[in-house]
């Protein structure tokens, strides 16, 4: 059977980004470490779904046909497909965290998944998105200390990393949920092609 997934931005496996991204940073892209994390990955959606929508609590084999129904029809040729953007995601991060926070970002540095629009598209201008990881201190009833994701669209052309970093800094002290929340330390960034 031909793919259905691979590069399509409605890719039901693009909701497993992150859990794939997980695992490969944690036991690499092997076949196996890849369709165990999808199996997994699965499972957690159907139950969590099911717990949500069910009038009784669902059973392990109403869980296991709904995990089943999201991905029966996933290919090798899926499974390929995203362990070559997870090998591209890899090396696009390394190497704009090992470039200096002042030289200009280059194509290397960039991840261009599969499922960008705008790559290649003369019709459509480039875009940028950065998501970075900090370490936060939230003042409230108590005073909490975490680390959390977040992820911003780039404006302009890209320049430095520093340039791109007080963009998305600038849009977390000006969201009014982070009203009572300020930033210790970056800890670390990637950036996309939309």
């Amino acid at each position: 059977m031909a793919s259905s997934f691979t590069g399509d931005p409605g890719n039901p496996l693009l909701g497993f980004w992150g859990a794939f991204q997980d695992a490969a940073q944690a036991g690499g892209r092997g076949a196996a470490n890849l369709w165990d994390t999808l199996n997994s990955a699965a499972y957690d959606q159907a139950a969590t779904t099911l717990a949500l929508t069910s009038t009784t609590p669902p059973t392990e084999l109403e869980i296991q046909s709904a995990a089943k129904a999201l991905i029966g029809n996933v290919t090798i040729q899926d499974m390929n497909g995203i362990a070559k953007d997870l090998g591209s995601w890899m090396s696009a991060r390394q190497n704009l965290q090992s470039q200096g926070l002042y030289d200009q970002i280059l194509g290397q540095s960039i991840f261009t998944p599969s499922w960008s629009t705008t790559a290649g598209n003369p019709a459509v201008p480039d875009r940028y998105r950065i998501r970075v990881l900090r370490d936060i201190t939230v003042r409230g009833f108590t005073t909490i200390q975490r680390q959390e994701w977040a992820s911003y669209e780039l404006e302009g052309p890209l320049t430095n990393v520093i340039q791109a970093l007080a963009q998305a800094d600038a849009r977390f002290t000006s969201a009014d949920y982070n009203v009572r929340a300020s930033i210790n330390n970056v800890i670390s960034y990637e950036i996309e092609q939309v």
